[in-house]
């Protein structure tokens, strides 16, 4: 598997993935959601994806859809929690606030739940930190990326480069649908090593808000991926002025362009 340490949820509780989180900015944990729910919530997903589309199709902040053949899909959904608390809700459970304040070492909020999928051909992820769109002054965020069904790196899987949890890279505008920010110098990135995890239903990486990942097009023989995605702030960050109005004109960009 790649040399890849694959932790369980009680290692990482009990301090044992802090060294390898701090330098490398991601840790990875496997089963951590049991795969039979995972497979509830891929088809909850899928029976009600039609409805889901029909009464967000004004939001053009919460919903972003891809188009497969004739079919129009969810590419990115930020209202999973609120549309079904009792199934969504799962996920957000006390064990995960936990892991998140071991790791980072302070008292955590969710800030944001997220529906992620990636179809055939459709956009690639360009190499990025989260903490480019969060604005944080201090970085202290982290997010849990648990695919609900299995996805390998060569097949349009999240990859990582490993980088320190105190490195931030320049980023400025990307062209790819969805995703508005990329590393502005890859040559920054060149030479850091890869780390390629294979993902089976409910295994988790968690990456820290200056880890720098990315993803290639999904391959045309390839199933739908789907994410259940999730951003945890430290209760005490705070953003950097003027960045939300630096943020959106990038968005409104990137979208301008994608319509």
């Amino acid at each position: 598997m790649n040399n890849i340490k694959y932790y369980l949820k009680d290692e990482v509780l009990d301090g044992q993935a802090d060294i390898e989180f701090k330098e490398n900015s991601v840790i990875i944990i496997r089963n951590l959601f049991e795969e039979p729910f995972c497979k509830e919530v891929v088809d909850y997903i899928q029976t009600n994806e039609s409805k889901i589309i029909e009464n967000y199709k004004n939001d053009k902040k919460g919903l972003v859809l891809d188009e497969f053949k004739t079919d129009r899909l969810i590419k990115y959904f930020e209202y999973p929690f609120s549309y079904n608390r009792n199934l969504f809700g799962k996920f957000s459970n006390s064990t995960i606030y936990k892991i998140a304040e071991v790791l980072l070492k302070e008292e955590v909020y969710l800030f944001s739940m997220e529906i992620h999928s990636r179809i055939a051909l459709g956009t690639l992820i360009p190499p990025h930190q989260d903490n480019a769109y969060y604005g944080l002054k201090n970085g202290s965020a982290l997010t849990f990326y648990v695919p609900l069904n299995s996805q390998n790196p060569t097949d349009g899987g999240l990859r990582y480069l490993k980088n320190s949890t105190n490195k931030q890279f320049d980023h400025y505008q990307s062209s790819e649908k969805g995703f508005s920010l990329t590393i502005k110098d890859k040559e920054d990135i060149k030479s850091l090593e890869k780390i390629d995890p294979v993902y089976e239903p409910g295994y988790c990486s968690i990456h820290h808000s200056r880890s720098v990942h990315y993803a290639e097009k999904v391959p045309l023989n390839i199933d739908r991926g789907l994410v259940l995605r999730m951003s945890f702030f430290a209760i005490n960050s705070k953003q950097k002025i003027n960045h939300l109005e630096w943020y959106e004109k990038i968005v409104n960009k990137n979208r301008s362009q994608n319509t």
